[in-house]
């Protein structure tokens, strides 16, 4: 179900593309056309053949920003490809259905996703990000068929994006599973259904006027033949093990007991200098030179009747095949190192089943609603590359900090080692002011010191751009930026004066610097070559900088107005700032929401400094109560500390990685920042000097980073 690109365009300049039609009816789906005197439909629900689902949700094409690479010493590359342009796995922020449609088709072996249940408005905002909010509230327009819509659309292009022989698991609970059970018949084929699995999320059991909900289903579908599938097995348990004897020695072992005759008149054995005929009628099932080695390994007993019988560990015996009902997973609880903090996180285990089950080593696997990044956790550690998706800047945030963990195993024994050298050490020189620079130079060499033989990381933005990256690009490189963003193509023509042409429009642009501004001088220059390129009913032009001189603004009009007193020179000249409405209307114009959610260029918040009080020995209080976001309407939602930040690796200390408070009222929902916080230095030599870095998320996707330097007394 390859999706090509044509070169043709639409009537608004945008890529037309080639038509992906659902698979033909008998090969996708074989439910009969009436169930019983209900009519059933053809098609996933919001689908329309010639559109797809773009009637609901256009395309908008714009680039990805690279904010950060990062990599060990081994510098593990997979091949480069249109998947992976860097051999880096790839984390996204941004919106996980526009994120895919970017991405090529068939490329990916397993997709995993826990996206966002139908079970109450308020339940599914985790992380409290507006793009969060914005993007939920479109799931519940219309409420179920809504719902069902929103994921179909992504469901969709998951499908375009997995392998013939690639596998899909879909999380969901009871309020909507069964409603997509239907819908996914229609997507993968009702052939392709695999399993319903039933996970046993909580033992806890309310009283009340109904069965306590205490499960979880996954729906599991192939995309057709020669999917993979190594068979998942548990370890045997007093539960499994049916129809035999159990028996537990003095040490706690537990064992199987079984007879060792079976069926049929034999021959009598040897036990222990013992010559014994089995029972009668029956045989020995082994012969002498085993019986041997099961009487050396202490497997043989006699029973009181004095036949000899078997015992076996159960760790011995072979493991028992899973079925589609898991009890043996628990989840995250309150105490568990790998907790996060928010309240749908997934274990590991649960993932590390479904990834060991349905994929291989150097396969690709995805999560597009990626939450803490527990799959790609897993898929680290597995040997599997992977992509991650989310739409929340600290859920990103998050999974970038529990993917460097893995990548800088030794990190916890670096520290402790460093901390007897009272302050000496990589960051000796960073004062209060450090530049976020500086932080992520220090990450990449203390990851880069790594050995390991792991594939590294990429974190992109889709949509929501970081203005102090963009200012340090290259020129040409930011160029071709804006050129995307508008929907244009990289001008291919001598003339160095036009960087874009989209139709009949020719674009310019300002350099990155947000010095950069469009001067007189730039109009007149363009202006010419413009007249010079176009017949006069062709001369539209559009000029993009950070900032436009009134001077050039002038400029402009008088161009234009001596156009019309002479029409064999008019030009139709438009000067846009890139923050501003015209650009993000030209970008977004395919749909009303997209004004709201997408194309927006943001800052990280301001942290001035880091106050600090003593409570007692080791015990302190710190204070960022005056970090601000630094974007219009923003507001600081997460803090995260890391109170030992040694070689450049920031990650969280336990239980500081989403320090907020809920905000619970009439009308309202989400989270604030928690900006005062206590640590105790339990484990820290009185004397030492530490590193405290503190990481602020605002919730329209801004991030900063402060640090700064403590003696423990």
């Amino acid at each position: 179900m390859a999706e090509k690109r044509t070169d043709a365009e639409t009537d608004d300049g945008q890529p037309e593309l080639a038509a992906v039609a659902l698979p033909e009816q008998k090969q996708f789906f074989k439910i009969p056309a009436r169930f019983g005197h209900v009519p059933v439909a053809e098609e996933p629900m919001g689908y329309d053949p010639e559109k797809r689902f773009e009637q609901h949700y256009p395309r908008i094409e714009l680039p990805f920003q690279l904010v950060d690479t990062v990599e060990t010493a081994a510098k593990r590359r997979y091949t480069k490809d249109e998947l992976f342009p860097n051999g880096l796995n790839r984390l996204f922020f941004g919106d996980c259905l526009h994120v895919m449609r970017m991405l090529p088709s068939e490329c990916i072996d397993l997709i995993y996703i826990d996206p966002p249940f139908f079970s109450g408005r308020n339940y599914n905002i985790i992380f409290g990000d507006k793009n969060e909010v914005r993007s939920f509230t479109d799931i519940w327009e219309g409420g179920m068929p809504g719902y069902l819509i929103w994921l179909n659309a992504r469901l969709y292009e998951m499908k375009r994006l997995l392998k013939p022989t690639g596998s899909i698991y879909v999380h969901l609970d009871g309020h909507a599973v069964h409603y997509m059970k239907i819908e996914m018949d229609k997507l993968f084929g009702y052939d392709n259904f695999v399993n319903e699995i039933i996970w046993e999320r909580t033992t806890g059991r309310k009283a009340g006027s109904r069965f306590g909900r205490v499960h979880d289903s996954l729906l599991f579908y192939s995309c057709g033949r020669g999917m993979t599938w190594n068979p998942p097995s548990v370890p045997q348990t007093e539960e499994t093990v049916r129809g035999h004897d159990l028996m537990r020695d003095k040490d706690g072992t537990l064992y199987r007991v079984s007879d060792l005759s079976g069926a049929g008149p034999g021959p009598s054995r040897r036990f222990g200098g013992k010559e014994i005929s089995p029972p009668s009628g029956r045989h020995w099932q082994y012969d002498q030179k085993e019986i041997d080695r099961l009487m050396a390994a202490d497997h043989i007993f006699f029973s009181r009747g004095g036949l000899p019988r078997l015992r076996t560990p159960l760790d011995e015996l072979p493991g028992v095949a899973v079925r589609d009902i898991w009890t043996d997973i628990e989840p995250v609880n309150a105490g568990a190192e790998e907790r996060i903090g928010y309240p749908t996180q997934k274990p590991e285990a649960l993932l590390e089943r479904i990834i060991r089950t349905s994929s291989n080593k150097g396969d690709v696997v995805a999560d597009l609603f990626g939450g803490g990044g527990v799959l790609a956790a897993v898929a680290q550690r597995l040997g599997r590359r992977w992509i991650c998706c989310d739409i929340s800047r600290v859920a990103v945030a998050l999974t970038a900090d529990r993917i460097a963990r893995i990548l800088a195993p030794n990190l916890k024994e670096a520290k402790k080692a460093a901390k007897v050298k009272k302050g000496e050490g990589l960051f000796t020189e960073i004062v209060h002011d450090a530049p976020l620079t500086s932080v992520e130079d220090a990450k990449k060499k203390a990851v880069e010191a790594s050995p390991l033989t792991m594939t590294g990381y990429s974190v992109e933005h889709w949509g929501i751009y970081e203005i102090n990256r963009l200012t340090r690009l290259p020129d040409e490189a930011f160029r071709e930026f804006v050129v995307k963003c508008y929907g244009a193509r990289k001008w291919t023509g001598s003339d160095p004066n036009i960087h874009g042409v989209k139709q009949n429009e020719l674009l310019w642009v300002g350099g990155p610097k947000e010095t950069d501004v469009i001067t007189a001088a730039d109009v007149k220059a363009f202006a010419q070559t413009v007249m010079k390129s176009r017949k006069p009913e062709e001369r539209q032009a559009v000029m993009i900088a950070w900032g436009i001189d009134p001077k050039a603004r002038a400029y402009a009009e008088q161009v234009m107005a001596l156009g019309q007193q002479k029409p064999i020179q008019f030009i139709r000249l438009k000067l846009w700032p890139m923050q501003g409405e015209e650009f993000k209307s030209h970008v977004t114009r395919r749909h009303p929401k997209y004004r709201e959610q997408f194309f927006s260029f943001i800052l990280p918040p301001d942290v001035p400094r880091i106050g600090v009080t003593r409570l007692g020995p080791r015990k302190y209080k710190f204070d960022v109560s005056e970090a601000r976001s630094m974007n219009t309407g923003g507001k600081i939602v997460n803090v995260q500390w890391d109170f030992d930040f040694r070689d450049g690796i920031f990650s969280a200390s336990q239980g500081y990685q989403l320090c907020r408070t809920e905000k619970k009222g009439k009308g309202e929902h989400g989270f604030e920042g928690l900006l005062v916080v206590e640590y105790e230095f339990e484990e820290v030599e009185p004397g030492t000097e530490v590193t405290i870095a503190c990481r602020v998320q605002d919730d329209l996707g801004g991030e900063g980073t402060k640090l700064m330097k403590v003696r423990v007394e």
